[in-house]
């Protein structure tokens, strides 16, 4: 705008001194168009502020990690001329390698006469969490670029980005590997008393199949057994592992994060209960789901979790739970980040001699090998490394 200010005053200037210079009726008339052509210009600009509006759709935007998706920027403009440029100042995604959210950008674009213009921003997340993009201001400017006109706006638009639906892997044939697994060794030490039934969902253990009813019935029917929170399998997430790297450390938040929906799921679906501990925006948190019907909750509190880590650190998580859960025949801790000071906390609590207790670890943050040597030689803890980028992994 700058530039177009200049030259239209050294064109007026130079016309006001050929009237003094060169008399002539011409250069009058063209002084008097310069001088009102500004004016006329800024009245323009003016009923154009009043007679543009903008909308944005949807409001709210339930997406998958990397799915595309986007929202639209509505413009109309009820007036005879053009809205040409219009500068929108809002919260978009830069197609950059690694943009990771939303950073206030500007967005030029035009409105012909007495129509509507839609703008449809794609953008694509790699990480969960809540996002909200914001609009908050728009420029109009007038015909010779000479002038212009803000208006502040407090439009939004909420995205939330889902965790990925991560699968351990289950043949649903027992073998002897897999009844010796962690993740079988609460199914053998549970109830064998239940006190419901119900239909077979995918994923359920062939252990649980009452087969007389499903032979009556001619469709499976699965045993609910009684659920006892001794019998539950305890669930440490830690979220206040940190990188160099920021796009590597939220990479690594949501990889404990999916990793930990995706054990509790194992474990509900196959009829025992499963206490979630994690260090949320309220510290310290333990969450006692005893039926499938409490997953939603712990899923949906995952995804709002903030996407920077915890401050606190993880180990005093594990010192605050560890006096009460010693009972319970199946520990996870999953963590990117196993450290000297995590073995010091376990070995101090006693869980790195207690049978069923299993770390996992990512071959991204792959452990030093001597800690990872000292835990299969000096403890009883079983060490799993696995893929955070796969959507199935081996809890065997």
């Amino acid at each position: 705008m700058k530039e177009f200010r200049i030259f239209y005053s050294v064109i007026t200037l130079f016309v006001l001194i050929m009237c003094f210079v060169y008399w002539s009726r011409f250069m009058p008339l063209l002084l008097l168009t310069l001088i009102l052509c500004p004016l006329f210009s800024f009245i323009v600009m003016l009923v154009n502020f009043f007679m543009v509006g903008l909308k944005v759709t949807p409001s709210e935007i339930v997406a998958e990690k990397n799915e595309e998706c986007g929202i639209r920027l509505h413009l109309q403009n009820r007036f005879l001329f053009p809205v040409s440029p219009i500068r929108i100042i809002g919260d978009f995604q830069s197609h950059h390698e690694n943009e990771t959210g939303f950073s206030k950008k500007t967005l030029m674009t035009d409105v012909p006469p007495l129509s509507k213009s839609v703008v449809n921003l794609p953008f694509r997340l790699p990480f969960r969490g809540e996002y909200t993009i914001r609009i908050y201001e728009i420029c109009i400017f007038d015909l010779l670029k000479l002038f212009k006109l803000r208006k502040k706006l407090n439009l939004q638009a909420r995205l939330i980005v889902l965790p990925r639906d991560k699968y351990p892997v289950d043949s649903g044939i027992e073998t002897e590997s897999d009844t010796e697994s962690p993740a079988s060794i609460i199914s053998n030490h549970r109830s064998d008393m239940f006190n419901s039934l119900r239909e077979y969902r995918e994923g359920d253990s062939i252990r649980n199949i009452h087969w007389k009813l499903t032979a009556k019935q001619d469709e499976l029917v699965i045993k609910q057994p009684e659920q006892s929170l001794n019998n539950s399998a305890v669930i440490f997430n830690d979220f206040s592992a940190e990188f160099d790297d920021d796009y590597l450390t939220r990479r690594m938040l949501d990889a404990v994060l999916e990793t930990g929906l995706a054990v509790t799921k194992k474990i509900l679906i196959s009829g025992n209960g499963v206490i979630s501990c994690w260090q949320g925006t309220r510290g310290n948190e333990k969450y006692e789901l005893t039926e499938y019907s409490h997953y939603s909750y712990l899923f949906s509190a995952f995804t709002m979790l903030p996407q920077v880590p915890s401050p606190k650190n993880f180990g005093e998580l594990i010192s605050l739970f560890s006096p009460e859960i010693k009972e319970h025949h199946t520990i996870y801790i999953i963590t990117p980040d196993l450290n000297r000071e995590l073995l010091r906390v376990l070995e101090e609590s006693g869980l790195a001699m207690l049978n069923g207790a299993v770390v996992i670890t990512f071959a991204a943050t792959p452990a030093e090998s001597e800690i990872a040597d000292y835990i299969q030689e000096k403890t009883k803890i079983k060490l799993l490394e696995i893929n955070d980028e796969s959507h199935y992994f081996n809890l065997v």
